[in-house]
């Protein structure tokens, strides 16, 4: 199952997306990031999907480039002052990684991770030694959920059966082990 199915089979993640508000400034729609307050413009913050807070609820959509979105079923012009999000984008080792993954332990491994008060989305780094072919080593995965920073180490072994063991480090100094062999 590729990434973005499994994405879509999983609860919704914590800090998932990235929001803020457009306007339609000198011809050209503005973004700006309702958490760090950064004006962007509009088209370089997605590859087309977009999200739009209308009627109460998040309608998704692909944004044309007459400022126009099309939902599917419907297609209507953005409107200034609108509160729109994105999905973040994961860092390319990281989703690799978490494609390498096999379909239990990817869901396992989530779980975990949510219930340590962290999303996949909190990721800052990803070395993974898988990209260049290594079938046994550690990958270091850095998350920031903004209350807490952790170390993730995946010990891994691919061959015959995947090994897979997981230590979390806080930055308070708890540690806490998962394993999963198959």
């Amino acid at each position: 199952m590729n990434i973005e199915h499994r994405l879509q089979c999983i609860n919704e993640q914590k800090r998932a997306y990235i929001q803020g508000t457009i306007e339609f400034v000198n011809d050209e729609w503005i973004f700006f990031d309702e958490e760090d307050e950064e004006a962007s413009l509009l088209e370089e913050m997605t590859e087309g999907n977009i999200e739009i807070f209308r009627h109460g609820h998040w309608m998704c959509g692909q944004l044309q480039k007459d400022g126009m979105v099309d939902i599917g079923i419907e297609v209507f012009p953005l409107q200034s002052g609108e509160h729109v999000r994105f999905r973040k984008r994961l860092p390319y080792a990281y989703q690799q990684w978490l494609e390498s993954l096999s379909d239990k332990t990817f869901f396992h491994f989530v779980q975990w991770l949510n219930e340590l008060g962290f999303s996949l989305y909190d990721c800052l780094y990803c070395y993974n030694g898988l990209l260049f072919k290594k079938y046994s080593g550690v990958n270091f995965i850095i998350y920031d959920n903004t209350e807490f920073i952790s170390n993730v180490q995946h010990y891994y072994e691919r061959g015959d059966t995947y090994k897979d063991r997981f230590e979390i480090t806080f930055n308070t100094g708890k540690r806490f082990i998962c394993a999963h062999i198959g």
